[in-house]
């Protein structure tokens, strides 16, 4: 296919996911944790919380988002699109560096074109795109850094280890739970350094390598001075990030997960499945795609060993061969501070960095193997990537806090009521950061100040209450049902 089709139709998709995002990040309600980091962060100096422990009491500040959150509120005003804004052009990231790795490995455009859209269609990762935290963030830098590594792989420029990084640095400063990559990309990276400088025979040395070698620089040669590049980055995290990590730990925010790491796979399987986890092979769909993610991880490994023996000079085998490795790495990692820290696995949105990390690896290993099978398999794939994600597509509520799906149009139907103002409203403690959020932005103008409660109080002091559909037997006997949202949600009213 000629290069500006290929070009327009890459382009098209990409503009369209966007598309969807940021009509997400507009459409949906205010979310519990999202509105929780505007509230408590929006006017702090983040960059005085490395050493201020007030800053550290929950897990919910994710550096970068809430760095980059604030700018975009003072310029654009305060808005669920403003508040999102930095997920989005992470969204971006994503799509260019996700894009650039599939056409670098140099394949026909029906198998490159299904490899991007494996990519880019987990219902799931797009969501939090659209959401102000830092786990979209994440997987957008981590896609950047796994690009700039395959860069340096393929032409051993130094300056591609600066980029590679930066990704992993970003990444980190998103949402900690990348240390688990940045760990596992380094011991890979140095891994390969050490193959490289040791191991390869001159005569199968890179090209690139050959020709420079007459230009090495004073203390030795180019790989041995890449080595010297990620210390920075390092030793600059040691030192941001000690103090912050010893606050979340003391404050037990690191045991929030499984412990089992099957378990661990079972949950990321349901979040990609969402509504249809019953659907394709009845009760036993989750344990079926957790089975395939396995085998095509073991297939990916064996196949990335094996083309690597044979064909070392193939650059696209190395990098197939370092994306398995940090996978198995993220994985090794986590069950090493399992038994050693007392950490538990990650699950749910701290593991959604393991969807580009596991699909990746996937992939490439179907988008390399040369063979007319596998490559109608890997169209296949891509086929049911498109209808899997279509069949899940929503502008009214995300899955992690799909309880918040109606929170802004509560908060904003009892505002608009005809009767006596300001109104007293009481909400169900998950509700009360949404709506304090809509409440300060001043969007609620005829509700008097929200009060927290973590229990449902059993008094008359609210003229309005929303509860969940489970706690509407707690409220005292005066209120009556005023409306009901959805299934699930219900606005009652003093009589």
């Amino acid at each position: 296919m000629a290069k500006k089709a290929t070009y327009f139709i890459f382009g098209i998709t990409a503009i369209l996911l966007l598309a969807y995002t940021i009509a997400r990040a507009h459409m949906l309600s205010m979310t519990h944790d999202e509105a929780s980091t505007y509230l408590n962060y929006i006017d702090t100096n983040v960059w005085q919380c490395f050493n201020n422990p007030k800053c550290w009491g929950t897990a919910n500040l994710h550096w970068l988002n809430t760095l980059l959150m604030q700018p975009s509120v003072k310029l654009f005003g305060v808005s669920e699109l403003s508040v999102r804004l930095p997920n989005l052009l992470l969204h971006v990231v994503y799509l260019v560096f996700s894009f650039l790795l599939v056409r670098d490995m140099q394949r026909p455009f029906l198998v490159t074109f299904a490899a991007f859209l494996m990519l880019n269609l987990s219902p799931y990762l797009v969501q939090f795109f659209s959401l102000a935290r830092g786990y979209g963030m994440l997987c957008g830098w981590i896609m950047m850094s796994l690009y700039f590594l395959w860069k340096y792989i393929d032409t051993e420029k130094n300056k591609f280890v600066i980029g590679t990084f930066s990704g992993a640095f970003l990444a980190v400063m998103s949402n900690f739970v990348a240390l688990n990559y940045l760990m596992a990309l380094t011991g890979v990276f140095y891994l390969w350094l050490i193959y490289l400088l040791f191991f390869e025979k001159k005569a199968d040395a890179h090209p690139a390598y050959k020709n420079e070698l007459s230009e090495s620089l004073p203390f030795g040669n180019k790989r041995v001075w890449a080595a010297f590049i990620p210390l920075p980055f390092l030793m600059t995290l040691a030192a941001l990030l000690y103090r912050p990590l010893q606050f979340l730990s003391k404050g037990g925010e690191f045991l929030y997960g499984s412990n089992s790491l099957f378990h661990s796979l079972k949950t990321i399987v349901h979040d990609y499945l969402q509504s249809k986890a019953e659907i394709y092979f009845g009760k036993e769909t989750i344990l079926v795609f957790a089975c395939l993610a396995i085998a095509f991880t073991v297939l990916a490994t064996v196949r990335a060993t094996h083309q690597f023996i044979r064909k070392k000079q193939d650059t696209r085998t190395a990098f197939l061969l370092a994306a398995v490795l940090i996978l198995l790495g993220v994985i090794v990692i986590q069950k090493v501070q399992f038994h050693v820290m007392g950490t538990n696995y990650l699950v749910s949105r701290t593991a959604l960095m393991l969807v580009p990390l596991g699909l990746l690896p996937m992939a490439l290993c179907l988008l390399l193997w040369e063979n007319r099978w596998v490559s109608g398999l890997l169209i296949i794939i891509g086929i049911f990537s498109v209808l899997h994600f279509k069949s899940l597509i929503d502008f009214t509520h995300c899955r992690e806090w799909w309880y918040d799906i109606h929170t802004k149009d509560m908060a904003l139907y009892v505002d608009n009521l005809e009767v006596e103002k300001p109104v007293k409203l009481g909400v169900h403690w998950t509700y009360h950061p949404a709506t304090m959020f809509y409440w300060k932005t001043g969007e609620l103008n005829a509700i008097d100040e929200l009060l927290y409660n973590k229990e449902i109080r059993n008094d008359d002091y609210f003229d309005y209450y929303y509860v969940p559909l489970g706690d509407t037997a707690k409220l005292h006997p005066s209120y009556v049902v005023e409306k009901q949202f959805g299934y699930d949600w219900w606005l009652f009213r003093k009589e």
